[in-house]
């Protein structure tokens, strides 16, 4: 099968502090996928990796079959991928989806 957007062993080192430790992701077309954790989990880490703003220490990050860690974040965008951010104006998360 081949996946949109794939992640196989991808990790990211901040000296000897690991961030990412072997994160494995398969994500279909369509399909809608969350990654939820306390503050200072990896989840802009982990985004990073993905959009390229940041390049693993190891690992591969593949958009429909294609590895794309290491490429700009330009090219990646170009490849239709990117990243926003969502604010939140009202008191919590669940009050703005309602």
């Amino acid at each position: 099968m081949t996946y949109s957007l794939e992640l196989k062993s991808l990790r990211k080192s901040f000296g000897k502090t690991d961030i990412i430790r072997g994160v494995d992701l398969a994500v279909t077309a369509g399909e809608r996928i969350a990654i939820i954790g306390p503050n200072g989990a990896g989840k802009s880490t982990l985004f990073n990796l993905i959009s390229g703003r940041l390049t693993p220490t190891s690992g591969e990050v593949l958009l429909n079959g294609q590895r794309i860690d290491g490429m700009k974040p330009y090219e990646i965008n170009r490849m239709g991928l990117s990243r926003s951010c969502l604010l939140y104006t009202s008191p919590s998360p669940r009050d703005g989806l309602l």
